[in-house]
């Protein structure tokens, strides 16, 4: 009876340690695309795609990985009114350091996985908007914009490993994230006339984003996790805030990261704020992990 009890206690952690032993690869990409619209004027709407990536080919004594990260990525907007219109883009590249750490038994029945990386990245944003004036022409503005920011991004992962109910809330993650400008230039101008003094657009920012899992659904290696997503981001230009909740779809293999994952959360404008249409916004998203699929 006891050498039963002892072999089947070594086969639990023989697959509790196949089965979290790693949750990230080396080498991890990121896929990403997405799009929104305003609730009040469909007309106000854009969409992004991209990619992000990480090698992290260096591990410490202490398990700590280290490496590089690149991303790039495009952005594309429009808003109308009566009155006027707007059609902005936005092309960023950026690059920087990249570290993670897996620790297998952070608790007695949790593991984690906290990432961050540090990057500095190039964005150049480019505008037209027409507006009908009051002798009834219309007038032309276009601008352009290019900053060099600086960009730190965290993330926390809490993986539930043993314990009663181990598949009931199984993942809670918090992702930090700031950016702020170092460097900007602008040239605007109206009707092809230079305007003298563009005011620059201050692209920093703070953002915070909690996931929880709320059970995992699946009894052979791909699992399907459905979540709940609670936001919220500071846009320093405008001064802006605003909050978004939703509910999000990912799929994963056993002990990795998830390698899908659809969202869709509203995001609403909250805090004292002059009442506009963009206020309230419908947002989807995908995100593909290729070398999560083990």
């Amino acid at each position: 009876m006891k050498k039963s009890m002892f072999l089947a206690l070594i086969a639990v952690i023989v697959i509790a340690s196949q089965a979290f032993g790693q949750f990230r690869d080396n080498v991890n990409m990121s896929i990403f695309t997405g799009a929104y619209m305003a609730q009040e004027n469909a007309n106000n709407r854009g969409y992004w795609y991209g990619v992000y990536g990480e090698y992290m080919p260096i591990k410490t004594k202490k398990g700590l990985n280290l490496g590089f990260s690149v991303v790039a990525d495009q952005v594309a907007f429009k808003s109308n009114t009566t009155i006027s219109s707007y059609n902005g883009s936005s092309t960023e590249f950026g690059a920087g350091l990249a570290a993670g750490k897996y620790s297998e038994y952070l608790t007695q029945k949790y593991s984690s996985y906290i990432g961050v990386n540090l990057m500095v990245k190039n964005t150049k944003d480019t505008g037209v908007g027409k507006s009908i004036q009051k002798d009834g022409k219309i007038g032309t503005y276009t601008a352009t914009q290019e900053d060099l920011m600086f960009s730190a991004e965290l993330n926390i992962n809490l993986l539930k490993t043993f314990g009663i109910r181990e598949q009931l809330f199984p993942r809670s993650q918090v992702e930090i994230g700031y950016s702020k400008p170092f460097k900007s230039e602008k040239v605007s101008f109206w009707n092809n006339a230079p305007i003298k003094e563009s005011m620059i657009w201050n692209k920093a920012a703070f953002s915070a984003k909690f996931k929880q899992s709320i059970c995992q659904i699946g009894q052979m290696n791909t699992l399907i996790e459905p979540k709940l997503m609670v936001g919220y981001v500071n846009y320093v230009g405008d001064n802006s805030k605003w909050i978004s909740v939703g509910p999000e779809i990912s799929l994963k293999k056993r002990g990795w990261d998830d390698f899908f994952s659809c969202y869709a959360f509203i995001k609403k404008q909250v805090g004292n704020y002059e009442p506009n249409m963009n206020s309230t916004q419908f947002v989807l998203g995908i995100n593909f992990q290729p070398f999560n699929i083990k």
